[in-house]
């Protein structure tokens, strides 16, 4: 009976306390799932897509289309193929005129060794006659010496008179005047036959001016058709990342103009970018480890950290909102995982944040900006890179193809990596690539100073040539290459030391403004236009305190081992382009230079050898051999190391070294 009361009075309390319960709890779950723990859907997030546009770089008709829409593809995959008939037609052309002018140089090689044979022989007839006459003469007047004897004899016993004896007399001195002469002779016709033998010998090695011309064609020839080669490379449309195809937008028989898609790619897998709410948002920082599930698949959770946070709290895409109605605030947050996945652009994630409990780090005290102006911005170096190198950019090359700059540095690589071959790639917002480039065929890359193109897609690079402030001078820093693509960096395929070169010669060294040596050289500017490479000292200045400029008609000798007066150098210009450190005229040297599609020549210049972060931009309207006179453009308090055509129209490029401080760049308007 008692137990019966207990169970009625049990029943009871739980009709009438259930529904407050039910609330209490559903409430409590609701909260475990929105503030904590390690469940899932804390904060939605999506991979990011990277979109791709696959365009060509010259008009052509849309030859074929080798993907559909959601294919999957890889780096360096056809994805689409250009008609290369009209191309193909120019290098046939191409190639002709280089055959034809191969065929000139050997008929002009031929001739001219024709006729240097031709003389060679003449001269070895004539020094055979002479010795033959040489020896006759030697007869005769061996002879009329016994001659001279017996008619001697002959007048003494009265039988001839003297007459006879002076006709015979006569007779032997002339004879043996001949004979004293002819050694003379032929030792002047063996010169001549040992210099026309040296002239035949060189002729072979060197050729005549004439088949040095054609050469000098043939070379031009293959360098056009390295260019339309390379041309007709792009006509093979490639993905530079992996991704799947999201539009196709011209079908074969289509014209497509330069820039103009033919079909887009997108890829993700790298990044996932979160919806975070407001509240959440503002307590995590960069660097926080965040666990990261794919919505709809049992797996382990993935890990990765924060890398980019949203500069402003803002309303979230309407994929984040709980409810369509129901707007969500908050800030997009980039969460970068330790190991890419594979997964579409836009797949949903769950994501739940780790906040680490360290206080955070004191904000770096910023430079003092006071003499800078507001457009010079840091570059965005990544922290794993800066880890691995140094890096003080000092030439900068634009790649409108590929949508980035190339820039080289001073230094890279670090202690137990010094001097490391790599080159740069930058962004169009100052972002450095977070792998650098390779750069095969060499070993060490030292005081690298400018960087530029040729015509055939070859790309040079150019050490100082200076020396260290121990007094030192190693191989590396004399350094001028050519490199050429290779995969995603670049392989050297010609090296040249100029300031060996330049001590190897010192007439040649004078002639270029050198007249003490190569002890004060220092190279920073290179450029090149129409063939030549054009080189723009820092130091030393001339006497009057101008700049020199040096030309190279034929950078190709340099690499074929040739002397610099082979390769048509040349003292180009001068030119004065003074900076001011503290308020003073400083005497300036070029740190680069730039030849400009409008004609124009760009310079940019910093203390020739005073210390002091000063710079300079200039002008120079239409640059030709001589006095230049520039017009100033910007000047700095900081260091202008590079200047390249900026991927903006109508700007340059120009990147500055700040030492202990951050890299940074500016892009300058370029108008007339």
């Amino acid at each position: 009976m008692k137990s019966t009361k207990t169970l009625y009075r049990l029943q009871a309390n739980l009709q009438r306390f259930a529904p407050g319960l039910c609330l209490v709890g559903t409430l409590g779950a609701a909260a475990a799932l929105h503030f904590g723990g390690d469940a899932r859907g804390h904060v939605v997030g999506f991979a990011e897509a990277t979109p791709e546009a696959i365009a060509p770089t010259e008009i052509a008709k849309v030859a074929a289309v080798h993907v559909r829409v959601g294919d999957e593809v890889t780096p360096g995959q056809i994805v689409a193929e250009l008609d290369t008939s009209a191309i193909d037609a120019e290098i046939a052309v191409a190639e002709a005129e280089k055959t034809r002018l191969e065929a000139d140089v050997r008929a002009a090689e031929a001739e001219m060794l024709q006729k240097l044979d031709a003389d060679l022989a003449s001269l070895e007839r004539e020094a055979a006659k002479q010795r033959e006459e040489h020896l006759q003469v030697a007869a005769e007047a061996k002879v009329l010496d016994g001659e001279m004897a017996r008619v001697k004899q002959l007048v003494e016993d009265r039988q001839v008179v003297f007459e006879e004896l002076a006709k015979v007399d006569l007779q032997r001195a002339a004879a043996a005047a001949l004979a004293a002469e002819k050694p003379r002779t032929l030792k002047l016709l063996a010169k001549q036959i040992q210099t026309a033998e040296a002239k035949r010998k060189a002729a072979k090695q060197d050729g005549s001016a004439t088949a040095e011309k054609l050469a000098a064609d043939v070379r031009f020839a293959e360098r056009t058709i390295e260019l339309l080669k390379q041309r007709r490379a792009g006509y093979a449309l490639r993905a530079t990342r992996h991704g799947r195809v999201a539009t196709i937008l011209k079908q074969p028989g289509e014209v497509a103009v330069a820039g103009d898609p033919v079909l887009s790619i997108v890829s993700g897998g790298a990044r996932v970018v979160t919806c975070v709410p407001e509240r959440v948002s503002l307590g995590l920082r960069e660097g926080d480890g965040a666990k990261l599930w794919i919505r709809g698949q049992a797996a382990a959770p993935l890990r990765g950290k924060t890398v980019a946070l949203g500069p402003l709290v803002a309303e979230l895409p309407a994929r984040c909102w709980h409810s369509p109605k129901v707007p969500i605030w908050g800030r997009e947050i980039t969460v970068e995982l330790d190991a890419p996945l594979d997964v579409i652009a836009g797949q949903a994630f769950d994501v739940v944040f780790e906040p680490s409990s360290a206080p955070p780090a004191a904000a770096p005290a910023p430079p003092p900006t006071s003499n800078l102006p507001a457009s010079v911005l840091p570059m965005k170096l990544p922290d794993a890179l800066a880890k691995r190198t140094r890096f003080e950019p000092s030439g900068i090359l634009s790649r409108e193809a590929e949508g980035r700059y190339l820039v080289v540095s001073d230094d890279t690589g670090r202690e137990d990596a010094e001097g490391a071959p790599w080159v740069f790639g930058m962004s169009k917002d100052g972002a450095i690539e977070p792998e650098p480039l390779q750069v095969d065929g060499i070993d060490e890359l030292s005081d690298v100073e400018a960087i530029t193109a040729g015509d055939a897609g070859e790309i040079y690079l150019l050490s100082s040539q200076s020396y260290s402030k121990r007094g030192k001078r190693k191989h590396a820093r004399t350094a001028l290459l050519r490199l050429r693509k290779e995969g995603r960096g670049f392989r050297v395929d010609g090296e040249a030391h100029l300031a060996e070169l330049l001590d190897a010669d010192p007439a040649q060294a004078a002639a270029l403004g050198l007249p003490n040596g190569t002890r004060a050289l220092d190279i920073e500017g290179l450029a090149f236009r129409g063939g030549s490479l054009y080189f723009g000292l820092k130091a030393p200045l001339d006497a009057q305190g101008n700049a020199m400029i040096w030309q190279v008609a034929t950078p190709g000798a340099l690499f074929a081992s040739k002397p610099l007066a082979s390769a048509g150098a040349s003292l180009w210009a001068r030119v004065r382009v003074d900076v001011e450190v503290a308020g003073k005229p400083t005497p300036g040297g070029i740190s680069d230079l730039l030849f400009l599609p409008d004609g124009s020549l760009a310079i940019s210049s910093t203390p020739s050898t005073a210390d002091g972060d000063a710079g300079a931009l200039w002008r120079v309207e239409a640059p030709a051999p001589g006095a230049l006179t520039p017009v100033l453009v910007r000047k700095w308090a900081l260091k202008p190391e590079g200047i390249a055509s900026s991927l903006s129209a109508g700007k340059l490029m120009v990147v500055f070294d700040t030492g202990s401080g951050a890299p940074s760049f500016e892009e300058v308007p370029w108008v007339r």
